[in-house]
């Protein structure tokens, strides 16, 4: 058996239209969907970028949640298993951050290749000057944002037809390395792509599709300014780009899957399609970008399972679903066992109908940091929403049976829910390793002594120092 595993960073499910989605054109993946198992109710667990890869690469939660570090030399990883029981492994990226700044994401695979010069990658230092399509550059983030809209700038100069943009050259490389290795009896295939994240620039005719005429400022970044400074024109123009570049990204997912199609693959073959997180877009007082407390919008992902035997296909479900679970769900489905270190379950027995719930609740949010002075995590139960801060006062509850949006906190409507979510989220710090510290800070809202709490284990105390190093002028110069 194959397994092909695809992940699409910061890709809102309510933008595609197997998830309900009526205006994106998003077609590719709605017929992959009529053949899949969807699951409605997949939340992000450690956010953001490199926190969730450690999630799908661990099974694991962290202690309680990963933040943001390098692969752990030690960490057993289930591409690591799956190389030791037959299958060979490769991992075709365009996302930055797995491999550049040391961060390992390659190292369990037996190959790796990467597509250079997206966002931060330092690709190209051309001495030619970069015209920057934003017009007021105050209106953007001014670090790290502008200086990696020039490095972006500088790498993708010489760029001409659609077929040069990054989700082009990631699937039809995938595509290539299909045909190459269909030989191989058994074989998993992470693809990584970046897109729809920013910077948000995609080919004009998909832009096209969205709006007409538009002559504003163009932002590439995240926006500095909230959203009553911008213009109707401009709000809709961040939507219309994000919009442009789904609609990019669901072009070359039909490739690959006409290309499975082709080679006679999708016979044996598991597809997995998901996202890290999403972002928001002129909601809940943002414009562009991620940052906590985690509405819907940043923490429900797409998750679609197709099996080989057809089981589950055409069926949504309604379990909720984490990061931690993908990499149980993959050893189940290469019928090895899953490793006692595993916090995830595995969805299998979902899809088969043999249970309708792996969990009752889901977590999403950030490490907590001693440094802050809040600490939050988000605690679901599929109708209800909590942002559990450490604060109690802060709280804020949300019933997404009577408010999808996620526009009116009911915690003094409804306190009894706040308090039996806030429970679930203490037995999870418990059973998931975090500090005692952090049980206190969460139980008792008493930051205390942190002494011994280490947010970064050791080895790798100036990781943040060295990463702002990379972002800084010296080397991305404007």
């Amino acid at each position: 058996m194959n397994v092909v595993f695809m992940m699409s960073d910061t890709l809102r499910a309510d933008h595609l239209s197997c998830y309900g989605n009526d205006w994106i054109h998003t077609p590719n993946i709605e017929a992959f969907a009529e053949r899949s198992a969807v699951f409605d109710k997949a939340y992000t667990a450690s956010f953001a970028t490199i926190p969730n890869r450690t999630d799908l690469m661990t099974g694991r939660y962290g202690e309680p949640l990963h933040p943001w570090l390098p692969l752990h030399w030690d960490a057993l990883t289930y591409v690591e298993i799956l190389r030791e029981n037959g299958f060979v492994t490769q991992l075709i990226n365009d996302t930055p951050h797995l491999i550049n700044a040391g961060h390992g994401f390659d190292r369990p695979f037996h190959a790796w290749l990467m597509i250079r010069g997206n966002e931060v990658d330092r690709f190209r230092m051309d001495s030619l000057p970069v015209d920057f399509p934003t017009k007021d550059l105050s209106k953007i983030i001014a670090r790290p944002a502008n200086r990696s809209d020039a490095q972006y700038l500088r790498n993708v100069r010489y760029r001409r037809t659609e077929e040069d943009y990054f989700s082009a050259q990631l699937y039809g490389t995938a595509c290539e390395w299909l045909e190459m290795n269909r030989g191989h009896e058994n074989f998993f295939l992470w693809i990584d792509g970046f897109d729809p994240h920013e910077p948000w620039d995609p080919p004009q005719h998909y832009l096209d599709l969205y709006e007409d005429d538009y002559d504003g400022d163009v932002f590439l970044q995240h926006v500095r300014v909230g959203p009553e400074a911008l213009t109707e024109a401009e709000k809709q123009h961040l939507k219309a780009t994000y919009a442009a570049s789904v609609t990019l990204v669901d072009r070359w997912w039909g490739e690959l899957f006409k290309t499975l199609e082709r080679l006679g693959m999708m016979d044996d073959t598991a597809v997995i399609v998901t996202a890290d997180h999403g972002t928001y877009l002129c909601e809940h007082g943002k414009v562009m970008g991620k940052s906590p407390p985690l509405y819907d919008q940043i923490a429900r992902v797409p998750l679609l399972i197709r099996l080989p035997d057809g089981t589950g296909a055409g069926k949504r479900f309604n379990a909720l679903a984490q990061a931690p679970d993908i990499m149980p769900t993959i050893l189940d489905l290469a019928g090895l066992p899953i490793p006692d270190t595993v916090q995830g379950k595995s969805l299998l027995p979902v899809l088969r109908g043999e249970v309708e719930d792996i969990r009752e609740l889901a977590f999403s949010g950030t490490a907590p940091n001693a440094t802050a002075d809040q600490a939050l995590i988000t605690v679901r139960d599929g109708r209800w929403m909590l942002h559990d801060f450490t604060d109690r006062d802060r709280w804020e509850l949300y019933d997404g049976e009577n408010d999808p949006a996620q526009e009116c906190n009911v915690i003094e409507e409804h306190p009894q829910e706040a308090d039996r979510l806030h429970g679930g989220l203490l037995e999870f710090l418990k059973t998931h390793d975090a500090p005692p510290q952090i049980v206190r800070w969460f139980e008792t809202g008493d930051k205390g002594d942190m002494t011994g709490y280490r947010y970064r284990p050791p080895g790798y105390e100036n990781f943040e120092t060295y990463w702002n190093w990379i972002l800084d002028s010296k080397i991305v110069p404007e």
